[in-house]
């Protein structure tokens, strides 16, 4: 088989924030690979979803399980934030007002962040190969 795929294990005991499932929208810009260089955008968003979650599976629930706006913004239960002022309200926060409530509740920001830019440079390293072969094949030069 040469398809490329990505598996991944579902998750059965997420961390929840407020018993909803979460997922993180980070703005990174690669200029550069030889060397890396990577510029991670302050701001971003933390999205929810729209049912709280139970450990008791039920796939068919894509409210409980997903977070994509695109779809939890038709369940009937979705609130959405309309004031910026307020960015720790309804199913879409700013990730600011997602990092001062990890705060809160005694999370060291420091080092999720670290992690997280950890997860950053794994990645980009994954495909680095790929990405340096197509600036050569292409003549892209910095």
């Amino acid at each position: 088989m040469d398809e490329l795929s990505v598996i991944s294990r579902y998750v059965t005991n997420p961390l929840l924030i407020n018993g909803y499932k979460f997922d993180l929208r980070i703005y990174v810009v690669v200029t550069c690979y030889e060397p890396l260089r990577i510029y991670v955008y302050k701001e971003g968003l933390a999205r929810f979803a729209s049912e709280t979650y139970t450990a008791k599976f039920n796939k068919n629930n894509k409210y409980m399980h997903l977070t994509n706006y695109s779809i939890n913004k038709k369940n009937e239960n979705f609130v959405q934030n309309e004031s910026a002022e307020h960015d720790d309200f309804g199913f879409k926060w700013s990730l600011s007002a997602f990092c001062k409530h990890l705060e809160t509740v005694g999370i060291n920001m420091s080092l999720l962040w670290s992690r997280i830019f950890d997860v950053f440079i794994k990645t980009l390293s994954c495909g680095e190969h790929y990405v340096i072969q197509a600036q050569k094949k292409n003549m892209m030069h910095r």
